[in-house]
């Protein structure tokens, strides 16, 4: 009789240590993130106790009703580790959803309808995933990933440098805004998320822009528009219809084309040199149906020393050529392409 009693006794305690060990781990696994085998039970805790080196990672869809501070000034992996995060945080010009004031932080792998704010002190890569708007003041670089935002811009920045190597951009506004810093874009694909948008694809208020890669789809604007700033094209292919402004390029202050494909589906111009702007084409190859550069009155430099051009002209002048020079030597000419100058 004792051995059969303490035969059930021992059957009673290994089920109790098992269900015991069970109600440890879904405590483990019930915590908003984790850093390794600890657990914490917001995220804001674990981004708290972040140490260099060290890998948070979500354990589950998250609702954000104020911002996530990342604050810490060390040099670590964000992981959303395949999990949503949603957010019901007012729009806001100085807080982000991920307000990364301090550090070296990376971000991967996640779905979110929430924005990432790079203040000046802070230096941000984001590896993959898909976001509602990066905006930069610091040190941001895109390797990859997808920002989609049907209401504003995807991208801004607005001091510091910002690097995009690929990324998929939708936006109801511009694809990238540009306020002031360095933007270099290497690759990826950008396309207004409303087609009857007057906003330019890639827009340059005061910033320096290189683009040297990548496929912008212009459908009722321009794809690069350069008000006050400096761009340069070397790369990259460019088409659509241009729509509300004179050129699927126009530029009214400084920009050099040395590279890239430019095709306009319907008659507006390729390039629209504005009053006031300065403009060099080097390169490039261009296809239209008519005229492929249009050089606005009171324009200060245009001249064009490369590039190949299929269309019926190359260049239709506003009121006068001043300003104007064709090295006819080094470009070449596609077709029944004319070199004459036109007058508007």
């Amino acid at each position: 009789m004792k051995n059969k009693l303490g035969k059930v006794l021992k059957v009673m305690l290994l089920t109790l240590t098992i269900v015991l060990m069970y109600s440890i781990n879904v405590s483990a696994a019930s915590g908003q993130a984790s850093i390794g085998n600890r657990d914490y039970a917001t995220v804001q805790k674990a981004l708290a106790a972040v140490k260099s080196g060290q890998t948070i990672k979500l354990n589950q869809d998250i609702t954000l009703k104020q911002a996530l501070l990342f604050k810490k000034n060390v040099k670590y992996t964000f992981d959303m580790n395949k999990h949503k995060v949603t957010s019901k945080i007012p729009d806001s010009d100085t807080v982000g959803d991920f307000d990364v004031q301090a550090g070296n932080v990376t971000f991967t792998n996640g779905t979110t309808a929430a924005s990432i704010f790079i203040h000046e002190k802070a230096t941000v890569t984001v590896k993959s995933g898909t976001y509602t708007q990066i905006i930069n003041w610091g040190k941001t670089t895109i390797q990859s990933g997808k920002i989609v935002n049907k209401k504003y811009s995807a991208i801004c920045n607005y001091k510091g440098t910002l690097v995009v190597n690929k990324v998929t951009a939708r936006a109801n506004y511009n694809c990238i805004y540009a306020e002031a810093g360095t933007v270099t874009v290497n690759g990826g694909s950008y396309k207004s998320a409303n087609t009857q948008t007057k906003y330019p694809l890639i827009f340059s208020e005061k910033a320096t822009i290189y683009l040297k890669g990548g496929s912008y789809t212009a459908t009722n604007a321009a794809a690069v528009y350069n008000e006050n700033g400096k761009i340069t094209i070397s790369g990259g292919n460019y088409r659509g219809n241009s729509g509300t402004h004179w050129g699927m390029i126009t530029n009214c202050k400084t920009m050099s084309i040395k590279g890239g494909t430019f095709t306009n589906s319907d008659y507006l111009y390729a390039l629209f040199c504005a009053e006031k702007s300065s403009t060099v084409v080097s390169g490039g190859k261009f296809t239209l149906k008519r005229s492929i550069i249009r050089a606005g009155y009171g324009r200060k430099k245009l001249l064009i020393n490369g590039g190949t051009f299929n269309a019926q002209s190359i260049l239709v002048c506003e009121a006068d050529d001043l300003n104007v020079k064709m090295d006819k030597s080094k470009i070449k000419l596609v077709g029944d392409t004319r070199t004459t100058t036109m007058f508007v």
